[in-house]
């Protein structure tokens, strides 16, 4: 069975070195317990609030950062789902970056739902993408996107079995996260998984419990706030199991939904 690391960590905000040197250490001890994936927060190789720095600090899949991270994924032999701000043509995007066990890079994908002053920063992503693996097909969505059924449904739909988020969530939400994880995991018949930043930033507090729910909507692991790997194992059987009866993909009636 596939086995997914949740990395929650604190990133150090505009330090990209000592951020790298996180992640450096969390996929190690990852690949030593046998990880296929490992998903670190959003925004994790800079920090979350940027602000003005935003464009300074953006990197294409050519970046240093990237590359970086490739050698590391191909060293190790895992599979790593990180945070990024995006340079597109000189756009900036709230992205996440996934890079397969060969250290290529399998794709990106841009948060499509900005919260709050995101998009002072970022332009909106317009698309959810699932990719095949040998582990399964992987969706991704970023914190916010989460809130959003249409977009885990819009990755179900397209076959997604492991929808990945990588949060940079905040207090006072800490009652909600727990909820839309389990929700979009049952509602969709598919496995979500979510790493939420930690500790303060500037004044806000990232409070973490990051989890991951089966598809029938039950959590398989959920942190505190403290920082740490937490393996968990996939089967990715229960989603044919759950969907024997009610199948909610099968049962839709789009034509109604105006």
């Amino acid at each position: 069975m596939p086995k997914i690391v949740l990395a929650q960590a604190k990133p150090i905000l505009f330090e990209k070195q000592v951020n790298l040197e996180k992640m450096e250490s969390s996929i190690k001890k990852a690949s030593a317990e046998g990880a296929d994936l490992i998903l670190f927060p959003e925004l994790f190789l800079t920090g979350y609030f940027t602000r003005e720095r935003t464009l300074e600090l953006a990197e294409d899949l050519e970046g240093p950062s990237i590359k970086q991270i490739q050698e590391w994924a191909k060293t190790y032999q895992i599979k790593v789902v990180f945070g990024f701000p995006e340079n597109i043509d000189g756009l900036v995007y709230n992205s996440a970056c996934f890079i397969g066990e060969d250290g290529e890079v399998i794709g990106s994908f841009q948060k499509v739902h900005l919260w709050d002053e995101e998009s002072k920063y970022f332009q909106p992503g317009s698309s959810f993408k699932v990719w095949p693996t040998n582990i399964g097909k992987i969706g991704i969505m970023i914190c916010y996107d989460t809130e959003f059924p249409e977009s885990a449904r819009s990755l179900a739909l397209q076959g997604a079995e492991l929808i990945v988020a990588p949060t940079a969530n905040m207090a006072p939400f800490q009652h909600v996260q727990q909820l839309y994880i389990q929700t979009r995991a049952a509602e969709n018949q598919v496995f979500v998984a979510t790493t939420n930043q930690i500790g303060y930033e500037e004044n806000t507090y990232f409070f973490g419990e990051s989890a991951a729910a089966d598809p029938l909507g039950q959590m398989l692991a959920k942190l505190d706030d403290r920082e740490g790997n937490c393996l968990i194992e996939i089967d990715l059987s229960l989603i044919q199991k759950a969907r024997e009866f009610p199948c909610y993909i099968q049962d839709r009636r789009p034509v109604c939904y105006t």
